[in-house]
């Protein structure tokens, strides 16, 4: 089993995302991971630290959270996000798979609006999600398997 193990602490901030990914990147390489498996992880812990972000912390600034990311003994990736902000409402998970995912049009501005599109993507290239909020602190766990 391998137990190498990504976890780092982060200040919350709009580039925070981009952060997150060019640290975790060479890690997830070094773990001999597809390069389609790679892009399609990046895209989602994007996702969820911008969430963090915004929703969690309504844009402040240097809140902390952290990341965990390993391959568990079946070779599947996880990626833990933490964050000590407002919890999710649990019905937002459980409602996800009967929302229609809603494509922004330039000509439609009522298509701009928060859809929960970036729940949408991460659930559509996750094998797994699951959210749990105890002790002020919440975690986003994916599951992905890699072979």
């Amino acid at each position: 089993m391998n137990t190498r193990k990504f976890h780092k602490q982060y200040s919350s901030c709009l580039q925070a995302s981009r952060t997150v990914a060019s640290d975790i990147l060479p890690f997830w390489q070094s773990l001999g991971l597809d390069v389609t498996v790679i892009g399609q992880m990046e895209l989602c812990l994007v996702e969820i630290v911008n969430n963090v972000f915004e929703h969690a912390y309504s844009n402040l600034e240097g809140a902390k959270f952290e990341i965990t990311s390993y391959l568990n003994n079946t070779r599947e990736l996880i990626i833990e996000v933490s964050d000590y902000g407002d919890s999710m409402p649990l019905s937002i998970l459980k409602d996800l798979p009967k929302m229609d995912f809603i494509e922004p049009l330039s000509t439609e501005p009522n298509t701009w609006l928060q859809s929960r599109r970036g729940l949408k993507i991460i659930q559509q290239l996750s094998d797994k999600i699951e959210y749990n909020s105890n002790e002020n602190r919440n975690t986003f766990k994916l599951q992905r398997q890699t072979r």
